[in-house]
């Protein structure tokens, strides 16, 4: 078991003020990214905004909340995801998991807990509507994106040095966001969202998986005004550091993809978050880690419009943007997430990782140049490309994955026939469902988009 940090003494964060923000034809939501908002009417939810004031880390703040849940309050499930915005703009795991989200009537809240990316991202996109949101003063988030560590002519230690330096930044201009994110559990359980939820998992991607990592070792002595734990859950995403402690009452799941390993980011000039495997530690009853092979940073298989703007200036060289479908690990792992805190307890699969030499981060590799080891999937287990995890482009294409597919003569020899690569196939899929790491309703779509569609 990891050990962590002792706690302060338990503290009581502040009741917050909750003011409910009306759309009109002339003010709107700012929504950084709009990924599958246009779905909620289909399934019956509604997104409604609201302002939560209070005092943080001893000073005053009013920030931006961004709730999406079911239009009839019925047929919300009691579970909401909350996942703060990225430091410098953005919510990715709304990203990965709406979809299942809204299928299973649950809730998530969006909270701009972060003074950069609420201030530089939100506000002063809208200054009038936005106007009374403030915080201790600090550096705004573009002022973060300028500084991101990037370089192709760099050695191993000195682009971790840099990269361990630019993290050091990040927490003393967010002090107020602890505090916020639980003021926000609490705004979610009291009913002045407009609904009362009876279970919150805390979660993010990447630097807001850092945001709640962070909460686990640093912050777990806050306690909602009424004395009560914050987060029944925890779910940090593609981030990394030191192995976590357990968290007292509430349950873990570290998802990593295989982009985070440093040698496998360090083609691209970008620091893994991941150095080494400090970050692995036994299983126990309120902890998992998946390391996921295959898995980039961000998912290339359904891309947006944005998406395809962005790579537009990339050269792959014959090879194709990943299609290792990022969202179904993450509907996996939420869904097991949802079954462990529910009140049948249901444990989750045991943790697994990927195979690397001895204390490093070299991950060792099949005959294809694939992982070995960790959560399997069609795409490792009968494979039909080499998987890059973290596309060696720069920014800000590294973050997501690309394949060489093989050449029909390779199919050939790996499978046989076509049908024999489907009945494979088959196998690994239901292997998949049955080792807890997909889900049924995503196993068919994987058989229309992908195994149907295979010739060679």
């Amino acid at each position: 078991m990891a050990i962590g940090k002792a706690q302060p003494a338990e503290q009581r964060v502040h009741e917050p003020q909750i003011t409910h923000l009306s759309d009109t034809e002339d003010s709107q939501p700012v929504i950084l990214e709009p990924y599958h908002v246009d779905l909620l009417p289909e399934y019956g939810y509604v997104s409604r905004e609201y302002l939560m004031s209070g005092v943080a880390a001893g000073e005053s703040y009013c920030t931006r909340l961004l709730l999406r849940c079911p239009a009839d309050s019925t047929q919300f499930s009691g579970l909401v995801v909350e996942e703060p915005s990225h430091l410098w703009g953005g919510t990715s795991i709304w990203r990965h998991i709406n979809r299942w989200l809204m299928r299973k009537g649950h809730a998530w809240l969006e909270v701009d807990s972060q003074s950069p990316s609420a201030i530089g991202k939100i506000k002063n996109l809208d200054p009038e509507r936005y106007k009374h949101m403030h915080f201790i003063p600090g550096p705004l988030a573009d002022e973060f994106m300028d500084t991101i560590p990037f370089t192709i002519t760099v050695t191993r230690e000195t682009l971790e040095q840099s990269y361990v330096d630019f993290k050091k930044q990040w927490w003393p201009a967010t002090t107020q966001s602890p505090e916020i994110i639980t003021a926000a559990s609490y705004a979610l359980r009291s009913g002045q969202l407009g609904i009362a939820a009876t279970r919150v998992i805390l979660t993010g991607l990447s630097q807001t998986g850092g945001v709640t990592r962070r909460f686990i070792t640093h912050s777990s002595h806050l306690r909602l005004p009424d004395g009560g734990l914050p987060f029944e859950a925890f779910i940090p995403c593609q981030s990394g550091g030191e192995a976590l402690p357990d968290a007292p009452g509430a349950k873990i799941i570290e998802l990593l993809g295989e982009s985070e390993f440093q040698s496998v980011r360090l083609p691209c000039g970008v620091s893994g978050q991941i150095l080494g495997v400090s970050h692995r530690r036994a299983d126990s009853d309120s902890f998992r880690l998946y390391e996921i092979a295959g898995m980039a940073h961000r998912e290339s298989r359904y891309p947006s419009d944005i998406d395809k703007k962005r790579w537009s200036v990339a050269e792959l060289n014959g090879a194709k943007w990943s299609t290792f479908p990022n969202s179904f690990i993450y509907h996996a792992v939420f869904e097991a997430m949802e079954r462990w805190t529910s009140d049948e307890a249901i444990a989750p699969p045991c943790g697994a990782t990927m195979q690397t030499i001895g204390l490093s981060d070299e991950i060792v590799r099949d005959d294809h140049g694939n992982a070995v080891g960790g959560v399997r999937s069609l795409y490792t287990d009968v494979p039909l490309s080499r998987i890059v995890a973290a596309t060696p482009k720069g920014r800000p294409n590294w973050y997501c994955g690309s394949e060489w597919s093989f050449t029909p003569e390779t199919l050939q020899k790996l499978h046989g026939t076509v049908a024999n690569y489907r009945r494979l196939a088959g196998l690994a899929i239901n292997k998949q469902i049955q080792a807890g790491f997909l889900l049924v309703e995503d196993a068919e779509v994987l058989r229309r988009e992908t195994i149907e569609n295979v010739i060679f």
